[in-house]
């Protein structure tokens, strides 16, 4: 498996590197139709779904930003801050992977901007504000391929290069709903329990800090495993996610 693993991930950085010069250029991904929630499935197979128990409901909303798998069998909900050079890197290990699981890994995206980074929230507004135009992770790359160019002068030249309407993008940026979607987002996180970044959930086992491809690799693994169990006893795959968040501890409960 390890093996496996290495090599796919090299195929993967390989294509990557080719694929650099037309990051940034992409529309976000859009899919025919929204996965069922924990709220749309009933209580069969919850001890299954349960797994070990030390998950939590580390849900996400169809608007949310999300990119892979259109039916995954395992599903990372990142909190992540622009600023943080530690969720950068992070984030290429993120799309390393997603290229070796296209079919099972999908990512969802979180704001969670840290004190100590002054523009943090102004990018992660950035973020928010270009996923309105279809842009959200192009934007996301560029930010974090220039954590230290996210003044708001640097954000309207960088929403323009990515060919979006800077004037909507910056009514965007100061509006109200995108300052809720920020707080409402980071409330999440501290419900959660996060403090730092990145902290992310596979599956919602609770995990943090810049892991390496082969780490996140493994885990990816054990969790594409996991579901496919869910799958062998009955569950629809499109259910998969939905099961394992109701069987999930709500955070903070014991």
């Amino acid at each position: 498996m390890k093996t496996r693993l290495l090599t796919s991930l090299a195929l993967a950085s390989a294509l990557l590197l080719t694929a650099c010069k037309k990051q940034g250029s992409d529309p976000d991904p859009t899919y025919d139709k929204a996965l069922p929630t924990m709220e749309d499935v009933d209580d069969a197979h919850q001890e299954l779904a349960r797994g070990d128990g030390d998950r939590v409901r580390a849900t996400y909303k169809s608007t949310d930003a999300i990119r892979g798998a259109a039916e995954p069998l395992v599903t990372i909900v990142e909190y992540s801050d622009f600023q943080c050079p530690f969720c950068g890197t992070f984030a290429n290990t993120v799309h390393e992977l997603e290229k070796v699981y296209p079919d099972d890994l999908r990512v969802v995206f979180h704001q969670y901007p840290m004190p100590m980074h002054p523009q943090a929230p102004l990018a992660a507004k950035a973020a928010i504000a270009a996923q309105q135009q279809g842009k959200f992770w192009a934007m996301h790359d560029w930010m974090f391929a220039n954590r230290s160019s996210l003044s708001r002068a640097d954000l309207l030249a960088a929403a323009g290069d990515l060919g979006l309407d800077t004037a909507k993008f910056e009514a965007d940026l100061d509006s109200e709903e995108t300052q809720a979607r920020l707080e409402f987002e980071t409330t999440l996180g501290r419900r959660l329990g996060v403090r730092g970044t990145p902290s992310f959930f596979v599956n919602g086992k609770r995990y943090s800090g810049a892991m390496d491809a082969e780490a996140l690799g493994k885990i990816i693994d054990e969790e594409r495993a996991f579901a496919k169990t869910l799958i062998d006893a009955g569950v629809p795959r499109t259910e998969v996610f939905a099961r394992i968040m109701r069987a999930a501890k709500v955070a903070g409960a014991r």
